[in-house]
């Protein structure tokens, strides 16, 4: 969320087609919304979340056709890498 701010301030508009996001992450249902909203061209992510993950590990918000923006999503891209970067993210944080 606060990259997709910086990145509609950086450009003056909050739609951004043709630009892509790059998350450690899989992106939740929250998270999508704004990717939508945003109007963005593509996510790639790299660990994927078996709890809250709506690219595809809960469920694929990202294939239905009946939206009238299409955001293409890669996931898995250095997954282990960016799990591992995670773990070691929150347990400095606990």
């Amino acid at each position: 969320i606060v990259a997709l701010r910086d990145a509609a301030r950086r450009v003056g508009n909050y739609r951004l087609p043709g630009c892509s996001l790059y998350v450690t992450l899989e992106p939740c249902l929250m998270c999508t919304g704004a990717i939508f909203h945003a109007r963005l061209e593509e996510v790639v992510f790299g660990a994927t979340d078996p709890k809250t993950g709506v690219a595809q590990s809960v469920m694929c918000l990202y294939e239905p056709s009946a939206l009238n923006h299409q955001t293409r999503v890669r996931g898995g891209i250095r997954g282990d890498e960016s799990a591992e970067l995670l773990r070691g993210f929150f347990a400095a944080r606990r």
